[in-house]
């Protein structure tokens, strides 16, 4: 039988009678040196943990002589990116028993005075992060606790999420928990960024009172945005223009006729870059504005102008939406057809058949990969009790990429 036995931070201190006594009764016991150097009276073999394939091979080993059982002592849970999982994939859970500690996470939460309640736990040891997805979990979620490690420390992941547009968080290193040198330290992306070193058991915080899963996907129901005489991209419309833009997380975007600003701010939601709503009108200005504010959308800069002259200064776009354009829609397009990156996707959305066969016609001399949808969306309402569907104007969709 193998007992994995977690440790908290005060060290032997913090076990019960009954894992103590398994540690004494031990004939292997695994773990690392500072679990080790905690049990000098115990007579099993002890084992300093140097990796899970030797401490599997070493465990297996004396199973097959069957001289009592194994003991592995694990930091606080071990099943919270500790060695139960790997244990008790290697042996079966009939084979296994985990007593659990009290967490490091736990712990860290602990020292700075925060519940719990929906923190996401998070592990960048030992493996190559995906800074881009780490930095969705800090928008996706109010709390979220890391296990660093030396390369991946606090301060290169500060950094990372700095890059990619990360800011306005609480961030807290909580350092050498339970020992003589334990250190809180509370601070801002920027300033732990700046820091040179951690000491190698810390735990890193990150505190985001505007994440939440409002942060991640797209579809926004129409009612939830600020809008004046139905002028907005239907929410079934909206998502398919943006499944067609293909904004990923550093894009620039801009969106051209933005009107109430829908593309915009779910585009701005997809994206740590910056993304640009160009609306003529003043009111429909005030609603865009009223809709950042809405859905906190920080990287949203609205330009009152018209196209194509106020598109002049602004930076290079990944993606362009156009929304409107009417007899200009040549001119938008020749403007964007030379800013717009490599590879970059231009979408329009056309009500009239004279701007759509302009636009794609424009889009077919170029030599540009192109495609041409008729959308026609029809939705339910109730007449004397009864349902019935009520059509939408059918609308063009021309999606166009610049060639690498």
């Amino acid at each position: 039988m193998i007992f994995i036995i977690g440790i908290g931070i005060q060290g032997k201190q913090s076990l019960l009678e009954r894992p103590l006594r398994l540690i004494d009764e031990a004939g292997l016991i695994v773990g690392g040196k500072r679990h080790l150097d905690e049990f000098p009276e115990a007579a099993g073999q002890k084992v300093p943990f140097k990796g899970l394939g030797e401490a599997a091979s070493r465990i297996r080993d004396f199973l097959k002589r069957g001289k009592g059982h194994v003991v592995v002592l694990a930091t606080g849970d071990p099943l919270l990116f500790g060695i139960g999982s790997f244990i008790l994939k290697e042996f079966g859970p009939d084979r296994v028993e985990v007593i659990p500690n009290v967490s490091a996470v736990q712990e860290a939460f602990a020292r700075i005075k925060e519940e719990m309640n929906g923190v996401k736990v998070l592990s960048a040891h030992g493996r190559e992060a995906d800074f881009d997805s780490l930095a969705d979990e800090v928008a996706g979620n109010t709390k979220l606790a890391l296990f660093p490690d030396k390369e991946n420390n606090p301060g290169r992941l500060s950094k990372e999420l700095l890059k990619r547009g990360v800011s306005g968080v609480r961030a807290f290193v909580c350092e050498a928990l339970g020992t003589k040198n334990e250190k809180v330290s509370e601070g801002t992306l920027e300033t732990i960024s700046r820091r040179k070193s951690f000491d190698p058991l810390n735990i890193f915080i990150i505190l985001n009172e505007k994440g939440g899963p409002q942060k991640s996907g797209f579809g926004i129901s129409d009612s939830l945005f600020s809008h004046s005489g139905g002028m907005i991209t239907k929410e079934e419309l909206r998502v398919i223009a943006l499944a067609k833009l293909g904004v990923t997380r550093h894009s620039v975007v801009w969106d051209i006729g933005a009107c109430s600003g829908s593309v915009a701010i779910e585009a701005a939601r997809l994206t740590s870059g910056e993304v640009y709503a160009i609306e003529k009108e003043a009111a429909r200005v005030k609603d865009i504005e009223e809709n950042a504010k809405r859905f906190k959308t920080a990287n949203l800069v609205i330009i009152k102008g018209e196209a194509p002259a106020a598109l002049k200064g602004l930076p290079a776009p990944d993606a362009v939406f156009v929304g409107g354009g009417g007899e200009g829609i040549e001119g938008i397009l020749s403007l964007v057809s030379r800013r717009l990156k490599k590879g970059g996707r231009i979408v329009i959305n056309a009500v009239t058949m004279e701007t759509s066969s302009k636009a794609f016609e424009f889009i077919s001399k170029k030599g540009w990969e192109k495609e041409l949808l008729l959308v026609s969306i029809s939705r339910s309402r109730k007449v004397a009790g009864l349902t019935m569907l009520s059509a939408h104007n059918p609308l063009f969709i021309i999606t166009g990429r610049k060639p690498l």
